[in-house]
């Protein structure tokens, strides 16, 4: 049920043909998305920005440095419709995914995280990890378009 909510949560987030990994993405060892790329430390930016506020996705920028960028997301009060956080959820839930940028061996390493904040403007923000769901796998194909 729960994985059912998640999907449907973020369905709309990540919606995306499947794609298949190539051997400069997989999981870093904490277990988070990850891609190694030829692009350079800002074009490697430039292309995450493009990718994330395009319009399907409707992320935006919330706050940015030279290894970061967070990108968020108010997700609709539909989403609460049959969720069994609706009782952990305050107001609407926000989206976030966070990207960290590094350069390796002259290439950029690119590692994702997401997570629902299920009360966004309240001193505990609840933070849920989506990572364990599957919107981990549709992270990572995101992230594979950077290629």
């Amino acid at each position: 049920m729960l994985r059912k909510l998640i999907l449907a949560a973020c369905a709309a987030v990540f919606l995306t043909a499947c794609q298949t990994a190539s051997d400069v993405s997989g999981y870093s060892p904490d277990k988070k998305p990850t891609i190694l790329t030829n692009l350079s430390l800002s074009e490697a930016r430039a292309k995450a920005k493009a990718i994330f506020t395009r319009p399907s996705l409707a992320f935006h920028v919330t706050s940015e440095a030279s290894d970061r960028i967070l990108f968020s997301k108010t997700m609709p009060a539909s989403v609460n419709d049959n969720n069994p956080l609706k009782e952990r959820t305050k107001g609407d839930p926000l989206n976030q995914v966070a990207l960290t940028f590094r350069t390796e061996n002259g290439k950029t390493r690119v590692t994702a995280d997401n997570w629902l904040l299920l009360n966004p403007h309240g001193a505990d923000k609840d933070k849920f990890n989506l990572l364990a769901t599957p919107d981990g796998p549709r992270l990572q194909n995101k992230l594979n378009e950077m290629r």
